[in-house]
């Protein structure tokens, strides 16, 4: 029986505007003869429509899935307001995740002028935020991602689906094929990068030190103008001081 033949049809779409979405399924084996240290990796597949997010855990020869879903700014939304609805989104996401290196799908050309232009600037809200946070990124083309996950660079998204699911659970493929998308860009850089790095990889600065300032208390007024010290933007400041209320 070939793998065409197990795919089940897509899942339906989950209108997610501000939910994140936790899971945690079984880690599954990642082929390398070194050992390295743990590594949370943030695969994005940018949109101005939806954008997909991805965030695994790569450790000893394993990869886990932590977390995954959709970032949907709305069609109610003016095209510039959906572009700071991503950054806003997005931020906030970093800073409560902190991963350490995040994996971003490149842009490919397509017939479409228009769409390929906003694609182009919601990728540069995306990329600003990832600045803002003081990550690396490195970018990957859709057919180097799909070689990596399934074998075949022109590879059906249903068949990226069908492995994704095969090697971190049911879990990674509920969302749609938006986020799927951002496991798999996740997963091709776990292996195309993570393996050959050496120990020691740190959280990225914004995110550690918001932690530092979490455990030294949060007073309210010293808790904001301590964010402000450290680089820390007004709406994103709202939202961390209302959380801790």
């Amino acid at each position: 029986m070939s793998p065409d033949s197990l795919i089940s049809p897509p899942p339906s779409h989950f209108l997610l505007p501000r939910e994140l979405v936790w899971t945690a399924t079984s880690c599954t084996p990642f082929h390398t003869s070194k050992k390295v240290a743990r590594v949370i990796i943030l695969g994005i597949d940018p949109g101005s429509v939806v954008t997909g997010f991805g965030l695994v855990e790569h450790q000893n020869r394993k990869n886990r899935l932590l977390q995954c879903g959709c970032i949907r700014p709305g069609n109610k939304l003016s095209f510039p307001q959906r572009l700071l609805y991503i950054y806003d989104h997005l931020l906030a996401l970093v800073a409560d995740a902190g991963p350490h290196e995040v994996a971003l799908e490149s842009v490919f050309y397509g017939v479409n002028t228009q769409s390929l232009i906003k694609l182009c600037q919601a990728r540069g809200a995306i990329v600003t935020a990832l600045a803002n946070s003081d990550l690396p990124i490195f970018e990957y083309a859709p057919r180097e991602v799909k070689r990596a996950v399934v074998g075949r660079g022109s590879a059906s998204k249903e068949q990226v689906q069908f492995m994704i699911q095969r090697l971190l659970g049911k879990e990674a493929v509920d969302q749609g094929f938006d986020a799927t998308d951002a496991v798999a860009i996740a997963l091709c850089h776990a292996h195309q990068k993570v393996a050959v790095q050496g120990p020691g990889i740190r959280q990225n600065k914004l995110s550690e030190k918001i932690e530092a300032l979490k455990k030294g208390g949060r007073e309210q007024s010293r808790f904001d103008e301590k964010l402000k010290e450290i680089g820390v933007d007004a709406r994103l400041r709202r939202r961390l001081n209302r959380r801790g209320r």
